[in-house]
């Protein structure tokens, strides 16, 4: 009868370890179930906070012009090629039907020549506009270079201006300057439209000139002149004409004094100082120097 007995106990045992197992690998099955649904949640709360990249693109054509106003003024005396110039727009420009750079926004450039004025009082100098800056910190880097076909890629204009000589500026603050694009600028939508709001078009008078004037002998004061007195009069005493034989004298009355009469005189003035305040310089002119490039050749937008 044990004999008999002994395939059951083998059966049994077998039974009980492939149950020990099964139970085993749906532990570990639950776990890795677990742990694909915690990182499928936090890859949804990574996917929710990520910003969502902008597809949208405004596209400013060839010859866009961009009216400007120089923010820093430029002297005769130490301007030269390399020096940084700064202007801003004071008129919106659109892209398309949207705005494109609104009046306000920043624009860098550099001076790559001057010439002082000759004796007609004509100044020159080429700048070579190199970035667009928004207010909300997006900037777009103007193309440079030259191009497959040979065009100059680079934005840039000979300033002409009327200078006195008698004054220490090229360029004064609020100069007009007019930028013409050489090439095609895509601009990312989302980025102006951010920058709309936080822009302040300039207002009028905000561009202070920095002319300076210069001291001159001025006009001398005048010493003033006394009080004209004009004497009064002293007066007359009374007339008496004795009456006769019962009759009472008769009495003449005479005239009054009268005072003095004073006319004043001017009082003195002090010396006045002069000053001379030469005018302020002139753009004449500003003409793009390079031509433009085919409006196939599109710069890509900037993400800074």
């Amino acid at each position: 009868m044990q004999k008999r007995q002994r395939p059951f106990k083998v059966y049994g045992r077998l039974i009980h370890w492939v149950l020990h197992q099964s139970e085993a690998v749906v532990k570990r099955s639950a776990v890795a179930v677990a742990s694909v649904a915690a990182v499928s949640a936090i890859a949804s709360v990574w996917g929710a906070q990520a910003p969502a990249q902008s597809n949208v693109t405004e596209t400013l054509p060839v010859g866009t012009k961009v009216e400007l106003a120089v923010t820093n003024p430029v002297w005769a005396k130490t301007a030269k090629a390399g020096d940084p110039l700064y202007m801003q727009t004071v008129f919106p420009v659109a892209a398309g039907d949207r705005v494109g750079i609104p009046a306000g926004t920043y624009v860098e450039g550099t001076i790559e020549s001057v010439t002082q004025p000759t004796r007609k009082g004509r100044a020159e100098i080429d700048v070579l506009f190199n970035k667009i800056i928004y207010s909300d910190g997006y900037v777009v880097m103007l193309p440079g270079g030259t191009a497959a076909n040979g065009a100059s890629a680079s934005t840039a204009a000979k300033l002409t201006i009327q200078v006195s000589r008698a004054n220490d500026l090229l360029l004064d603050n609020g100069a007009q300057v007019e930028m013409t694009l050489a090439t095609p600028v895509a601009l990312d939508a989302e980025r102006v439209s951010a920058a709309i709001s936080l822009t302040q078009a300039p207002q009028p008078g905000r561009f202070k000139s920095a002319t300076q004037c210069r001291p001159t002998p001025g006009f001398p004061g005048s010493p003033g002149t006394p009080d004209t007195v004009i004497p009064g009069s002293p007066g007359t005493p009374s007339t008496t004409i004795p009456g006769g034989p019962g009759m009472p004298d008769t009495v003449i009355p005479g005239t009054p004094a009268t005072p003095d009469t004073v006319i004043p005189g001017s009082p003195a003035t002090p010396d006045t100082p002069g000053a001379m305040c030469p005018p302020a310089p002139l753009v004449v002119s500003s003409e793009p120097i390079t031509p433009a490039l085919p409006q196939t050749q599109i710069a890509a937008p900037n993400s800074n």
